[in-house]
């Protein structure tokens, strides 16, 4: 086992092919999966990243009556509720409308976000919500399913990200060149990680540079 940090080996897993890269600072940023990434780079360390999984399905629809002529007064977003739940719809450009709201804690985080499988009774729900709430005729369904999606969101207990450095002695014996080695996490945004990327990358980049931050990070410490 080695006893410094000086690489990490990166698996195509298209190609099987191997590459070595040196670093002595790495950030995880692997949203749910972080906590995997931390194990799998750090095998002996007894910490464990509190980052869980809450997966997520939406749909992404067409309707008749959303068009470009009202696309261009502007967009929407509802907050409503539905079938015992709390959908929320989005209007997007392209004429699409966005809806999600039924998450499940539950649902196993897989291996690769390639192997996710959406839950049949799950969308069927969706789909009956976005054809009451948009209007769409009771005999003629004429919304168009332009996409089914299913997203395990990376959330914390405390119900706000960790951006933080890794103290070296939680890395399972595993140390980082004093002065210039780190390992850093940036998880746990929940629903808001497009919303928060930018700034969080800024804090990060800053953090990781031995910089002063540009925001107060002591509350969203490990």
């Amino acid at each position: 086992m080695r006893d410094e940090l000086s690489s990490v080996r990166i698996l195509n897993t298209k190609t099987h092919a191997e590459t070595d890269i040196p670093c002595t600072r790495i950030l995880i940023a692997a949203g749910a999966w972080s906590p995997h990434v931390f194990s799998t780079l750090f095998p002996g360390a007894k910490r464990k990243l509190p980052i869980s999984s809450l997966a997520g399905h939406s749909l992404v629809v067409r309707s008749p009556r959303w068009t470009k002529e009202l696309e261009k007064k502007g967009s929407h977003a509802i907050f409503t509720t539905d079938e015992g739940y709390s959908p929320e719809i989005f209007s997007r450009s392209g004429e699409e409308i966005y809806i999600a709201g039924l998450n499940d804690p539950s649902l196993p985080l897989p291996s690769l976000a390639t192997e996710s499988k959406a839950d049949e009774t799950t969308v069927k729900t969706l789909q009956k919500t976005a054809k009451r709430l948009l209007w769409a005729h009771e005999e003629v369904d004429d919304l168009e399913i332009v996409r089914i999606g299913l997203c395990f969101r990376p959330v914390t207990k405390r119900g706000a990200p960790i951006l933080a450095r890794i103290p070296d002695k939680d890395l399972g014996g595993i140390g980082t060149r004093v002065g210039e080695g780190g390992i850093w996490l940036a998880a746990g945004h929940g629903p808001w990680g497009i919303t928060n990327s930018l700034g969080t990358g800024k804090v990060m980049a800053e953090m990781i540079q031995g910089k002063p931050t540009s925001a107060d990070l002591s509350g969203l410490d490990m």
